[in-house]
């Protein structure tokens, strides 16, 4: 099981949202919406038949079957609550250095903290990403402590439960201190090479680099224990592998990409006379005038020439083909609002980081009241293409 802590602020967004994207709302702490994402419930029952059906009932004999699954569900609702603590200390650390969090996203690899923003220097870096190994071995001795307190006055089982939290936190912090991007001990790694060094490019490549090494480790070893009768471990240290090889590869050209865009201007690369669109216009309309007719992904929403809010692609495959021709683009836009606004003198590394905390790949870009145009993602990355090939 890993955590996959992607405390990263793009490279662990983009990679582990594209696994974690859907779930559901379970509550906030200290303004952090904690998310469980659909593939979790996958590993939860995994990981309460294994114990229900396996670890328990072998070590343990002579409990009923109801007993041991009740030993195995809430053993499984404090390890899950263990990764949530653990990616707390991420976030509450982030969080007192002035880095919003707005999520923390529960799924099938373990949990990820979104941050808004990457650290600007290797001593806060080192600060949150130590956070969460020392937190997991705080969590070990605390179950080891509770373990050893009711051993004897109570039944075997119960004391079985608190020692498997304590070795599975003590599991978690040293597997987590792996120094290979993007685990804690990457991210340590990289904010020691960085101090060092005083290159946080360089520093990223180096951790990268052990963590795609770690992860064909992983996928090796998976491939031994499937051919040795082991399928199911197998397969899981494969996904595992092939999991922490996309963040570890992503990291680097996040970085990368980050640096490229450091210093430019929205307004060098933004679309000064962006096509709009109606608020009353119908789904309909807009799908043939519109989309079908220009190939772009959305479109600004302008009314009396000032812009209320925009649409895009991803808003109007939600709404049923049938429903289209009734419905207008004002029902389903997203309005205008500090979140899909930017002003044109803002970087694009701004731009950037307000596109991943908004979910929106594109913003309206506002001088004051006045709009002067349109920033996408793909026109970000379109410029850095060019760039990097005219930099060669």
């Amino acid at each position: 099981m890993s955590d996959a802590t992607g405390h990263g602020a793009t490279a662990g967004r983009q990679a582990a949202g594209r696994i974690t994207g859907g779930g559901f709302h379970l509550f906030e702490i200290a303004g952090i919406k904690v998310t469980i994402n659909y593939s979790w419930l996958i590993i939860f029952a995994l990981v309460t038949w294994g114990l229900a059906a396996g670890y328990f009932p072998y070590y343990f004999p002579n409990y009923s079957a109801r007993v041991y699954w009740l030993a195995g569900l809430i053993a499984s609702m404090l390890f899950f609550a263990s990764i949530l603590i653990h990616e707390l200390s991420h976030s509450l650390t982030a969080v007192r250095a002035g880095i919003k969090i707005p999520e923390i996203t529960l799924f099938i690899f373990g949990g990820v903290a979104h941050l808004s923003e990457e650290p600007k220097d290797p001593k806060l870096e080192f600060k949150i990403a130590v956070a969460g190994p020392i937190t997991s071995f705080v969590l070990a001795g605390i179950f080891w402590l509770i373990t050893a307190a009711i051993t004897g006055s109570v039944p075997a089982i119960i004391a079985a439960v608190f020692e498997y939290l304590a070795w599975i936190n003590m599991a978690l912090a040293i597997f987590n201190l792996v120094p290979g991007y993007p685990l804690d001990g990457g991210r340590i790694f990289r904010a020691i090479v960085w101090w060092k060094t005083g290159s946080v490019l360089k520093a990223t490549k180096w951790a990268s680099d052990i963590g795609k090494g770690f992860a064909w480790a992983l996928m090796l070893l998976g491939i031994l224990q499937i051919f040795s009768g082991a399928l199911v471990g197998g397969l899981w240290l494969i996904f595992i592998g092939m999991f922490l090889k996309g963040i570890a590869a992503t990291g680097y050209q996040d970085t990368l990409m980050r640096q490229s865009l450091e210093g430019v201007r929205v307004d060098e690369v933004m679309m000064k006379d962006a096509i709009s669109v109606r608020p009353d216009l119908s789904l309909e309309d807009l799908t043939k005038d519109y989309f079908l007719k220009y190939c772009f992904g959305g479109f600004p929403v302008v009314e009396n020439e000032r812009p209320s809010g925009l649409i895009s692609l991803a808003l109007l495959k939600d709404v049923p083909p049938d429903d289209r021709r009734s419905k207008t683009v004002r029902e389903v836009m997203i309005p205008r609002g500090p979140d899909i606004e930017i002003g044109p003198d803002e970087t694009l590394v701004d731009a950037l980081k307000k596109m991943t905390t908004s979910g929106m790949g594109r913003l309206l870009v506002m001088r004051g009241d006045r709009f002067v145009g349109m920033i996408t993602k793909s026109g970000l990355m379109r410029f850095l293409e060019i760039k990097q090939v005219l930099e060669r």
